[in-house]
């Protein structure tokens, strides 16, 4: 069992962490926010960033200025090594040799969000999500003169201090009580020395304190005094793995079929290529990646054996269509250029004329007959590696790089299967539960939740059963297949394909196949494929993978049975066990005679289904954490409603005004010192009318301007009927009206003020103008005459 530390993040002055982006025209750089919600978050990333920063200060003072010691090693344990750092106070340079990468023990369970129910109940309304940002202005000033440079404004998009943000992390089991007190003393004093976050933490934004809870936190002084005095030095880094002894598992007759579906609680990265400072993400995962938890919460070692040996497979988990697992799009399938939702299967159609096709590259589909073709959504997130001396991006380091990884809330379903009498009854059930998956997954992204539930499997795909000669075998790629030729290199040649199928079928037990690939046809393209790279990285033993060149998922190919017969039998035994290499990594799943290929591709695409509106948010109760962070929101999200109805209330500025709109502009203007004391007892406030307007002679006024700065139903008057609809809290729609009433009085006041001075000009003018004109037109025939 981890042990867990709840990690709370108190923002103390307003603070921005950009998304790397920005809004043309209106914004030069917008805050980072969620793609559930549309709130700003905190990432684990930047979190990790600042923290470690603060580590790295305690080990020093506690290593008395030295670069090495026990603390520094405690660093590298709880955040890893960095690799890209190269320190000449430790010894290392660029000709030292390097050292193997050793993982952080110290993992977030997703970035750090506001606090309590708040987010959900800000989620459903619009001019809450607007309060809870705003925009601030600054300009570039030039370094030698210190003025402002031109052509340097810029509006930057910042999120409201004063909000709490919450998030966990946790350390690894297996800690002794001197090695986890340690940790803990290490983790406490960097949290101490945690003072800003974000952009601009220099200048006063991001202030924050970073607070941490949890068993043994915060430490007690007896506790940090007793481990920093007699610290122990942190647990060796794991070893590679030993060699299995185990030998193959005695299997019986049958698969065991169990279904995981995971759904995506943050962005998933399975690492597909890197392109400049573009890392991409597959829009699937392998079975490679998958393969290794499941063996981690299996925990014996006859599966370990019966993934190697191929009876126990692990298939790639491709997004959720339709309900049910999709599969890759075959490459025999193209779309319509003109309508997307017009299909062509050239497998088992030829092309009509006068119609452009284009083919379908990515996607995924269900089965027969309802078909859909979709494909799951990616988001883009921004990093960067910050130089600890400039404290500012680096190239060397890395500088700005984006991570292309599979949306929050995207489900994807994998399969298990095992031969019956592997594993112990029930096996499934420890599949359950939160994984970590894929790149970066100690911090912002790989946290998915995982149900396992058991299924019938699946039938063999052929309708013309059994195959015998002068059949055909159409074969789907439902995974990338690793093929090897006759002198054992990765082959990409459909004839030695066919070779390894009549070899697999004969260890089914169908004798004396023989299978001819079937390359051309006139009108149609029997056989459709691409080849595909699979680079990947062994944790465990912290060395590079081999390169697995083969066939890619999707390919579609067809093979004539010239000799043989092929049952039904042992069709679903290879549909079932795989074909090829690294089955057991989920290589080699396919699909024979599917009907999606032998039929014609069927009308429409399919859609998406449309989310459902979750239920309504609740309002939060001063006993929730997010209280303060939700009153700090409505707060402004009243006042920009205000100031909104405040402008509409004055096109009509003589109905609110009354009597006074017979001053001058000068007596007008001078009302505006009064707007400032609106929220003083009533007996002060007439004192300082009667002070204002006793020189005017003018008793009516007097009592116009009382009545006018004294009125209560400045609510009715703005017209704020919704007011319950911008409350987040409880206690929001009885002291928000009590609060805001001068504020609101005076925003209507000035509004309506302005608005009547602006019209008395403009009428100023136009009159002046048009006397002006008149004057001229008379002078024109006088001086014809003279």
């Amino acid at each position: 069992m981890s042990h867990s530390v709840s990690l709370t993040l108190r923002m103390l002055s307003d603070w921005h962490i950009g998304a790397g982006t920005g809004q043309y025209g209106r914004l030069s750089r917008q805050v980072l926010k969620d793609e559930k919600h549309g709130l700003p978050f905190v990432p684990a990333k930047s979190l990790n960033g600042v923290w470690r920063d603060g580590c790295e200060i305690a080990a020093r003072a506690l290593d008395t200025e030295t670069a090495t010691g026990i603390w520094h090693s405690w660093v590298d344990y709880l955040f890893g090594y960095q690799p890209a750092f190269l320190s000449a106070e430790a010894g290392e340079t660029p000709a030292a040799p390097a050292r193997h990468p050793r993982p952080a023990a110290l993992r977030y369970l997703g970035p750090l969000r506001l606090s309590g129910g708040l987010g959900p109940a800000i989620a459903g309304d619009r001019r809450l999500l607007d309060a809870v940002t705003f925009v601030k202005p600054g300009v570039a000033h030039d370094p030698s003169t210190g003025a402002a440079r031109d052509d340097m404004l810029r509006f930057d998009e910042m999120a409201r201090g004063g909000v709490t943000l919450e998030g966990a992390a946790e350390l690894p089991a297996g800690l002794t009580e001197e090695e986890l007190g340690c940790a803990r003393a290490l983790l406490w004093a960097g949290a101490r020395l945690v003072e800003g976050i974000g952009a601009k933490r220099r200048r006063g934004s991001g202030r924050c304190r970073l607070d941490l809870g949890g068993a043994g936190l915060p430490p007690s002084g007896d506790d940090l005094a007793r481990w920093t005095e007699n610290p122990v030095p942190p647990p060796d880094p794991e070893g590679p793995p030993q060699p299995d002894s185990a030998g193959r598992p005695v299997a019986g007759d049958g698969w065991e079929h169990v279904v995981m579906r995971m759904t995506l609680d943050a962005p998933l990265l399975a690492h597909h290529r890197t392109v400049g400072n573009l890392v991409e993400g597959r829009d699937h995962v392998p079975g490679w990646i998958l393969l290794g938890p499941v063996l981690k919460r299996l925990g014996s070692p006859a599966a370990a054996a019966a993934a190697r040996c191929g009876d126990l497979v692990v298939t790639p988990a491709t997004p959720q269509v339709g309900g049910a697992r999709g599969r890759p799009v075959p490459r025999v399938f193209e779309r319509d250029k003109e309508d997307r939702d017009v299909y062509l299967n050239r497998m088992a159609e030829g092309h009509p004329k006068g119609r452009s096709f284009k083919r379908v590259r990515e996607g995924y589909v269900t089965a027969a007959p309802n078909v859909a073709v979709e494909a799951p959504e990616f988001v883009l997130r921004m990093h960067n590696t910050i130089e600890d001396r400039s404290q500012r991006p680096a190239q060397a380091l890395g500088g700005v790089y984006v991570y292309q990884a599979l949306k929050p809330g995207t489900v994807l379903v994998a399969e298990v299967r095992a031969r019956r009498g592997i594993l112990a009854d029930g096996w499934w059930t420890s599949l359950e539960g939160r994984w970590q998956l894929g790149r970066s997954r100690k911090d912002d992204y790989g946290l998915v939740s995982v149900t396992a539930e058991p299924a019938e499997p699946a039938e063999p795909a052929s309708e013309a059963v059994p195959i015998t000669t002068g059949g055909r075998l159409s074969v789907w790629l439902l995974s990338d297949v690793l093929v090897r030729d006759g002198r054992l290199a990765p082959s990409d040649d459909p004839r030695d394909l066919a070779a390894l199928l009549v070899r697999t079928f004969a260890a089914a037990g169908a004798e004396g196949v023989k299978l001819v690939p079937v390359l051309h046809e006139r009108d149609r393209t029997p056989t459709s494929y691409e080849v595909a790279r699979t680079d990947s990285w062994h944790r465990k033993w912290r060395l590079p993978r081999p390169v697995l060149l083969g066939f890619a998922a999707g390919g579609c190919l067809t093979f004539a049975v010239e000799a043989g017969r092929i049952g039904a039998d042992v069709l679903a035994e290879v549909e079932r066990s795989g074909i090829g290499e690294r089955r057991g990594e989920g290589f080699g799943q396919i699909r024979i005679n599917d009907p999606l290929l032998m039929n014609k591709a069927p009308e429409g695409g399919g859609g998406r289904p449309h989310e459902q509106p979750g239920p309504a948010a609740r309002k939060l109760p001063t006993t929730d954490p997010g209280h303060a962070g939700a009153r700090l929101i409505e707060t402004a999200a009243w006042r920009a409603e205000i100031w909104r109805l405040a402008e509409e209330r004055a096109a009509r500025p003589d109905e609110v005004l009354g009597a006074i709109v017979d001053l001058s502009a000068t007596r007008l203007n001078a009302l505006r010192r009064l707007f400032d004391h609106l929220g003083e007892e009533p007996d002060a406030l007439e004192a300082r009318v009667v002070r204002l307007t006793g020189r005017w002679n003018a008793p009516h006024i007097t009592t116009a301007i009382r009545t006018l700065l004294a009125r209560q139903d400045v609510w009715e008057t703005l017209g704020f009927d919704d007011r319950g609809g911008l409350c987040l809290t409880v206690d929001g729609p009885d002291a928000l009206p009590r609060e805001l009433r001068a504020e609101a009085l005076r925003s209507l006041l000035t509004a309506c003020l302005a608005a009547h001075v602006r019209r008395n000009a403009h009428a100023r003018r136009n009159a002046h103008g048009r006397g002006e004109a008149g004057t001229r037109k008379e002078a024109r025939p006088e001086e014809a005459r003279a």
